[in-house]
């Protein structure tokens, strides 16, 4: 099959224009389509990224030599070129380029082979957007690697502000004292598993701080408060006997405290 050429410039010079065009963005070429470009979009709004999206591999191909991107995500696409044709191109033709494949869950055998023509990662899909963007990030030229802001923790009834100490209950944004807001952060970003007492203290104090007893009892009280008004039925944050605690959104909404919600 007769695939169509890479446009100059040629593999050099795009590796010396990646590496001397010093700024303070990412361009990423994504070669993808549906719900999967969508949530990655949303959630990279407001990042330092400048993405350009294509769903033909045969196109993208003339995307990457006019565009020069920083990295290239290659999800599944159609046209007349598959993925791994489109890879070992690209491989063939600049041997520095960021490749991260993206491949749905059972399919070794395609993870495989992307890893065999070259991929610089191989990523599952669904995209966990917030690693990929890291990963992404660490695979740009040094020049070009960026401050990435935390993003905004989406669990459907609680948002969490990615950097503004505040949070959105079943729509209702509250405003949220820094630690208790460094808690909820922490928790958010692991809902169902169990966490230790010493963990979120290295978390939320930082490591080899003193801190008193009853600091982080208070601390809890206070957030489980804003998140549940029964506290004597703390759906949200449980305590786990010998363990620690567990964090998880409960289905269905309980009253929020209006003293909290101003």
């Amino acid at each position: 099959m007769t695939a169509p050429m890479m446009n100059p410039p040629t593999a050099d010079l795009r590796a010396r224009r990646r590496l001397n065009h010093r700024k303070l963005r990412i361009s990423l070429l994504v070669i993808d389509h549906g719900d999967d470009v969508d949530k990655l979009l949303a959630a990279a709004a407001g990042q330092p990224f400048d993405i350009h999206v294509c769903a033909d591999a045969a196109e993208a191909l003339l995307h990457v030599g006019r565009l020069c991107p920083d990295v290239v995500l290659l999800g599944p696409c159609g046209g007349r070129l598959d993925p791994i044709e489109f890879l070992t191109i690209v491989r063939a033709d600049d041997p520095q380029q960021p490749i991260v494949v993206g491949a749905d869950s059972g399919r070794s055998e395609f993870t495989s082979r992307a890893s065999d023509a070259g991929a610089s990662a191989v990523v599952p899909r669904p995209y966990r957007v917030r690693e990929l963007l890291a990963l992404i990030n660490s695979l740009a030229p040094v020049p070009n690697q960026v401050d990435l802001r935390p993003m905004v923790l989406d669990l459907g009834r609680l948002r969490v502000d990615g950097a503004v100490p505040q949070m959105w209950l079943d729509g209702h944004q509250i405003e949220l004292p820094h630690m208790e807001f460094l808690l909820l952060r922490f928790f958010a970003e692991r809902p169902g598993e169990l966490v230790t007492r010493q963990e979120l203290l290295d978390a939320v104090w930082g490591r080899g701080v003193t801190v008193r007893s009853n600091t982080l009892n208070v601390h809890m009280m206070r957030l489980r408060k804003r998140l549940c008004y029964d506290e004597q039925d703390p759906q949200w944050i449980k305590v786990i006997r010998g363990v620690g605690y567990q964090f998880k959104v409960p289905p269905k909404a309980p009253a929020v405290g209006q003293e909290f919600a101003q």
